[in-house]
């Protein structure tokens, strides 16, 4: 007689409830490193903000580094998500502008 296989899920799908950050679909979301974001625009109701990254490469061991830029992302976001990225970015100056004023032991 065959003996019954029960297959489990590799991971434990737990959608998140209405409203809250679902920890399964944020633990796959990209970081995203970059050097400046030269281009914006607002079209229709989307504003868009593209970021680079610079890169480093030494082509042979005998020359010199060479630099490129590279497109890392295009981010494109509501205005009511944009003013919420805005809020972000001002508090993060506002820590880091503390963490710089603050006296060294």
């Amino acid at each position: 007689m065959p003996s019954k296989i029960r297959m489990l899920p590799a991971v434990k799908h737990k959608p998140a409830t209405s409203g809250s950050l679902c920890p399964l679909a944020s633990a796959a979301a990209p970081f995203v490193y970059f050097d400046r974001a030269p281009n914006f625009g607002f079209n229709g109701a989307v504003a868009n903000i593209s970021l680079e990254a610079i890169r480093f490469e030494a082509p042979a061991e005998s020359s010199d580094v060479v630099t490129d830029r590279v497109t890392v992302a295009h981010l494109r976001m509501t205005l009511d998500a944009l003013r919420s990225l805005k809020t972000a970015i001002e508090g993060v100056e506002r820590m880091a502008e503390a963490a710089i004023a603050r006296p060294r032991d």
